[in-house]
This record gives structure tokens, C-alpha cells and sequence, in this order.
């Protein structure tokens, strides 16, 4: 699964990304998401559980989901967006990694949504301009 992408335009005032974490395979709600999803090579290896493994795998080869690498710019980019969300310490190399991927995204010109219920991941995506879609939990991410 790793390094599988689907070519795709990433630019132009019409681009919608969703970045999911861990938490969308769990729940199962990245399968009623619109493509282009994406995902890193971390949140794989973070999806453990028979059932949630079934929806990734499902979600990749057919093509749905996309998983990328971001650069290590990005992640730095991220670090800092934590940073001054106050939630550093509290995000897992995954959670960076996703919030790095999106951030690239957003650079190539999509509107881009990090798919998550995980509150720290949450401010961070918040102070970093990008937008939120809660999985389970509602409730007010404030900047």
C-alpha cells in the first residue's frame, strides 16, 4: 500500500482533499467521504484491528484513498502550527505527518479538510488555516 497514488489535479480553485487520520479507518467514515482522500504511510501502520485494516485496504486498491509521504518541510511546517496551537507535545508522529500532508496540499492550491477526532490534531489543522471534519464528536475548535 505504501507509495500507491492516483494521478489527480491538484490545482486550480476546484480541488477538494480530505486527509484522514487513523480514527476515519476506525470508524469507517472515510468509506462515505468523496475522493480524493489521502492518508501517510504512518496512519497505515497505525490501523491494527481486523475490520479497520478491511476498510483501508479496501479504500486503496480501489483506488479511493491515496497515501503520500509528506516532505520534511511540511512536517517542520506542522511542528510550528502545533506549536502555537499549543498541542506539540501532544501529537503523534502520525498526527504530524497528517497535518504535514495537508498543509502540502493546501500549498498546491486545494481546499483541504484533515479528517479527525483527535482534539490536539484538531487545533493544530485550526491554526494552520486548514478545515476540520470531526468523525464521532461535535463540538468548536477555536483558533
Amino acid at each position: 500500500m505504501k507509495g500507491s497514488t492516483r494521478g489527480s489535479s491538484r490545482t486550480g480553485s476546484s480541488c477538494v482533499a480530505f486527509v484522514a487520520d487513523t480514527g476515519a479507518f476506525i470508524t469507517g467514515k472515510v468509506l462515505a467521504l468523496p475522493p480524493p482522500i489521502y492518508t501517510t504511510p504512518s496512519v497505515i501502520d497505525e490501523v491494527k484491528d481486523e475490520r479497520s485494516r478491511e476498510i483501508l485496504e479496501t479504500a486503496v486498491s480501489s483506488g479511493k484513498v491515496s497515501v503520500e509521504e509528506p516532505d520534511e518541510a511540511y512536517i517542520e511546517e506542522a511542528r510550528s502550527s502545533a506549536k502555537v496551537g499549543g498541542v506539540l507535545g501532544r501529537l503523534s508522529r502520525a498526527d504530524l505527518e497528517v497535518l504535514a500532508l495537508a498543509l502540502k496540499l493546501s500549498g498546491e492550491g486545494c481546499r483541504v479538510y484533515v479528517v479527525t477526532d483527535d482534539y490536539a490534531l484538531q487545533r493544530a489543522a485550526s491554526k494552520a488555516g486548514l478545515e476540520v471534519v470531526r468523525l464521532r464528536y461535535r463540538g468548536t475548535v477555536r483558533a
